[in-house]
């Protein structure tokens, strides 16, 4: 009698300390309707689903204390959630944003894109002033970006695959990485612009700034939020939406850094 105690014991006890793994599905969307991606595609999408907690591209300040938005966007994203949160009222919601992205923005001088970095590329492009290097370099971006404005105007497996991923991360390479190379190697760029601020700072200076927060800083202040949210939460079942662009890199960073977050996909 006193062994088979002892056994059930052992049991128990690493049945108890045997951790649940976690399910994550990350949904690439697009902000606003396009042919094949609109708010009905994304609320099936949710409830093919029916996650326990959803996380959403935004920041705690976009949040009540009991964590309901304080205002829901026109947008896919937002409305499909809405939709879905109507007839499933105990979902949660959980930010994962960069914390006060848009402040951080302001307060350094940052707009949300660098258009006018990109419109002295154009520029130098169009007037063929970029020797053999450089032009391959933008020849290669501009047809990335073709491709992914394809993607957007498909559906939502079309940007929720692991070939969509890596166009992604190829795309994102060129965007950033190579793109930086040209500018900072050419005297154009040392332009002078007016900041959101309406400070006066040089293309090559604002374009470092804006790569660093755009492509490291928020994406891995997200990745950071979305590992701790889940880790601390005991529910199993998570849906992460979320800009398609910023999929790739949280996707291939999750995996990197938490492997006992489980990643499915919403069509699986």
């Amino acid at each position: 009698m006193k062994k088979i105690f002892i056994v059930f014991s052992l049991v128990v006890l690493f049945g108890c300390t045997e951790k649940t793994t976690k399910q994550l599905t990350i949904l690439g969307s697009v902000h606003f309707p396009t042919n094949g991606i609109n708010v009905d595609s994304v609320y099936l999408a949710i409830k093919k689903v029916r996650p326990q907690v959803i996380l959403m591209e935004r920041d705690s300040v976009s949040f009540d204390s009991d964590f309901n938005r304080k205002v829901e966007y026109d947008e896919n994203e937002d409305q499909a959630v809405s939709r879905f949160i109507k007839d499933n009222p105990e979902t949660i919601l959980r930010p994962i944003e960069f914390e006060g992205r848009n402040s951080y923005r302001t307060k350094t001088g940052l707009y949300p894109q660098a258009n006018e970095v990109y419109q002295k590329l154009n520029e130098l492009s169009r007037s063929e002033e970029f020797d053999a290097e450089e032009r391959l370099i933008w020849s290669r971006f501009a047809n990335y970006w073709v491709l992914l404005d394809s993607l957007s105007s498909a559906n939502l497996k079309a940007i929720n695959t692991d070939e969509a991923d890596a166009i992604l991360d190829s795309a994102k390479y060129y965007q950033y990485t190579q793109m930086k190379k040209i500018v900072l190697n050419r005297d154009e760029f040392n332009e002078q612009i007016l900041d959101s601020k309406g400070d006066s700072i040089s293309l090559v200076q604002y374009f470092k700034k804006w790569e660093q927060f755009e492509h490291y800083d928020r994406n891995n202040a997200m990745v950071s939020n979305i590992i701790r949210t889940i880790d601390k939460l005991p529910n199993d079942r998570f849906m992460l939406i979320v800009g398609y662009h910023h999929r790739y890199y949280i996707k291939k960073a999750l995996e990197n850094k938490a492997p006992h977050i489980r990643i499915v996909e919403f069509y699986e």
